[in-house]
């Protein structure tokens, strides 16, 4: 039985840090791993994927499996652990939340109603093209795929990736900048050798540079694609950047014939990379644009995409500065957007007193600029994402990619006349 804990586990090179379970159904936690190199990598897959293989979850019900005791799933006989990602899957699929469970106290209350869903007709009936991927070492289930799913596996997606990267004409090598691991997930980063993105510094200050290169994602559950985005790394403070890429090109799906499937990795590999200059151009724009809360805070749905990244982070901000958002009685439509646009400018102008680390207070607390630019304020953020645990850190660093990109794509109507500005 596993226990909740807190603190993150390190172990030699690779720095592990373990997920767990903090609801009363008890999962096996999740290995978030760090990976220095591309034998680290390999070591990897070797040891936490050389023995998985999948069952379909109908078939484990008719043969009784049931929830029990809040830990296992199984007939009695043969008893599964569920980690947290494949416990997740299955609340998916009923259509519960962890947080729902997270309510129920008593004691093997989840498991008596996970076994009432799956009593119903129309609950199994969901599950009929499912199949469990089962850690066969040490009988954990680890997600759901469809029966459909062509298995890429993150062994040929390493030799995939670095035979593709090999191939391209040495003026464009890209070199490994570093893994992580999250349950099957694999994150590959590279970045260039030669291109780099440049911004200028004010006041004699010197160049900000920048490595660009590209992050590839695979997971052999949930999420059946391969991922292609860009990846900026800052060399100043050493943060990382996933910059998404175009949509039309950026996923390569585990389906069809599998033997098209490494042909349509190459060609969408291929025309991403063929548009890596664009991170150059978005980092330009970004380095050139003065950090304007007025102007973040000019429309809504830009508004929301700033608080989008840190989840939480806009209540903590109203709640610690006592900032809350009242309109008069009688307020007209205008009266209010101008009270909400207020509102919002100072919240976000606060923003880097709550995440920014050491580098990023220099730069906004500091004559190190004339002023703090855009790319400036991006960069809290993923400093913050470098004091989180994993999965988080790269949710963020992957959140504030998006953001980056939708503020270079809105720059002019962002920074129009604020009599021009609309709300929305």
């Amino acid at each position: 039985m596993t226990c909740p804990v807190s603190a993150p586990v390190y172990d030699g090179a690779a720095r592990t840090n373990h997920a767990w379970s903090t609801m009363p159904f008890f999962t096996e936690p999740i290995a978030q791993i760090t990976l220095d190199s591309l034998d680290d990598v390999a070591g990897w897959i070797d040891d936490t994927q050389g023995e998985l293989r999948r069952t379909p979850f109908v078939g484990l019900l008719e043969h009784g499996a049931t929830f029990r005791d809040d830990e296992y799933f199984g007939d009695g006989d043969s008893l599964f652990h569920f980690n947290r990602a494949g416990f997740g899957s299955v609340c998916q699929k009923l259509g519960f939340t962890g947080s729902q469970l997270e309510t129920l106290e008593t004691p093997s209350l989840v498991s008596q109603v996970l076994n009432d869903l799956l009593a119903q007709r129309d609950i199994r009936a969901k599950f009929a093209g499912d199949e469990c991927v089962v850690d066969e070492r040490t009988g954990t289930v680890i997600g759901l795929v469809s029966s459909s799913y062509v298995t890429y596996s993150n062994a040929d997606f390493l030799d995939d990736i670095t035979g593709l990267l090999e191939g391209l004409p040495r003026d464009q090598r890209l070199e490994f900048h570093g893994a992580y691991g999250i349950n099957t997930e694999l994150t590959l980063r590279f970045t260039s050798t030669t291109f780099h993105g440049v911004i200028r510094g004010c006041g004699g200050q010197g160049e900000d540079k920048s490595k660009v290169g590209l992050e590839l994602r695979n997971t052999m559950v949930g999420n059946a694609s391969v991922r292609i985005n860009y990846f900026l790394h800052r060399l100043i403070c050493a943060n990382g950047l996933m910059v998404p890429a175009a949509e039309a090109v950026n996923r390569v799906f585990h389906s069809g014939q599998t033997d098209t499937f490494y042909r349509r990795l190459e060609r969408s590999l291929d025309e991403v990379f063929r548009n890596i200059g664009k991170i150059q151009d978005l980092l330009s724009s970004l380095g050139t644009m003065d950090f304007d809360p007025e102007a973040l805070a000019r429309t809504r749905s830009m508004t929301d995409s700033v608080f989008e990244v840190i989840q939480g982070l806009k209540q903590t901000i109203v709640e610690k500065e006592q900032l809350f958002l009242r309109y008069p009685r009688g307020a007209s439509d205008e009266d209010r957007e101008r009270l909400r646009r207020e509102h919002d400018t100072r919240m976000i102008a606060l923003i880097p007193k709550y995440l920014g680390g050491e580098l990023s207070k220099k730069v906004f607390e500091s004559r190190f600029r004339d002023s703090a630019t855009l790319f400036d304020f991006i960069n809290v953020f993923t400093e913050y994402a470098k004091s989180q645990p994993l999965a988080e850190k790269l949710a963020i660093e992957e959140k504030s990619g998006a953001l980056a990109s939708y503020i270079a794509n809105n720059s002019r109507k962002l920074y129009a006349s604020e009599q021009a500005g609309t709300a929305h």
